[in-house]
């Protein structure tokens, strides 16, 4: 008997190391509620930013860019808010910037509440914090997403329309039929999915016709219809400016054989649905290209 509770001593001890050393683990896990999230619903959108915080104008000259808070913070809170897991990436996996501009009660219904809120999200959600390097999300499991949003602010007319990374992604949600969503100058990016997208960014920004026509053929979106920002909003924004963009991020999709539509008026919500892209024309429309997006992932878990 002496024996028998020795042992029994003896098993009991060994479990209580075993429960502590897997309480320690589990403790300096770097896994957060967001990665068990994933795991337990398989609710993951990919959202690819810029991690270019200026552009070159006409003249040479730079303004700041980066992305746009509502357009940003609005459609990721609304995923987040149905149960979805977000996951940032950037190329070289660098902290996003936030486009000043965009951080006015103006694009919140003129609620303060609202502002202060995305303000808060974007301060302390981790993935804007420690982006994914967009390369290691290229070259993984790409099955996993269940869409791919990006948001605008002038920074996608920068690295991620001429990425190779980004196409690679694109093409293969073109292919797989995966959600993929774009607001306001966010559906340039679409251009990274061309066979050689830096030299149609070239292109476009020396005014080469010809290099644009011959660069921007075999597009996989050629002939969908989508909408981005117009060129008179453009105009429009940058009215008090002496400097010129390079090119207009709409005539750069209707150059690849993208079928850009507008709404009747600028600075009123409009999106665009073909397939499994959404695209939405402004600021204004975060909210309807939400809704659109969310509509299309329960459509598609139909």
């Amino acid at each position: 008997m002496k024996t028998l509770k020795s042992k029994f001593a003896a098993a009991i001890t060994l479990l209580g190391l075993t429960l502590t050393a897997i309480g320690c683990k589990k403790s300096e896990s770097k896994e957060t509620p967001d990665d068990f999230s994933k795991i337990k619903n398989g609710k993951v959108v990919l959202v690819v930013l810029s991690a270019e915080n200026k552009l070159l104008m006409n003249d040479q000259s730079t303004i700041k860019t980066g992305y746009f808070l509502d357009e940003l913070a609005v459609p990721a809170q609304a995923l987040i808010a149905a149960g979805y897991t977000i996951e940032v990436a950037t190329p070289g996996g660098a902290v996003p910037h936030m486009d000043e501009n965009s951080n006015h009660v103006s694009y919140f219904q003129n609620d303060e509440g609202k502002l202060k809120k995305a303000l808060e999200f974007v301060k302390t959600h981790p993935g804007l914090n420690q982006p994914l390097p967009l390369k290691n999300v290229a070259y993984s499991d790409l099955k996993k997403y269940s869409a791919v949003f990006i948001p605008g602010g002038r920074a996608p007319m920068t690295d991620l329309m001429e990425s190779g990374d980004l196409g690679k992604i694109l093409r293969f949600a073109h292919q797989e039929k995966i959600v993929t969503a774009f607001l306001c100058h966010g559906p340039v990016a679409l251009t990274a999915a061309l066979e050689n997208a830096v030299a149609y960014r070239k292109a476009l920004v020396e005014n080469d016709e010809t290099e644009i026509d011959r660069l921007g053929k075999n597009w996989i979106y050629a002939n969908y219809e989508m909408t981005i920002f117009s060129n008179s909003e453009e105009d429009d924004a940058l009215k008090d400016s002496t400097a010129k963009l390079q090119f207009y991020v709409a005539d750069a999709l209707k150059s690849a054989g993208g079928k850009v539509k507008h709404g009747k008026e600028n600075w009123k919500p409009f999106v665009v649905q073909d397939r499994e892209l959404i695209t939405g024309q402004n600021p204004a429309s975060d909210h309807e290209l939400a809704d659109a997006l969310l509509k299309a992932l329960r459509d598609k878990t139909k």
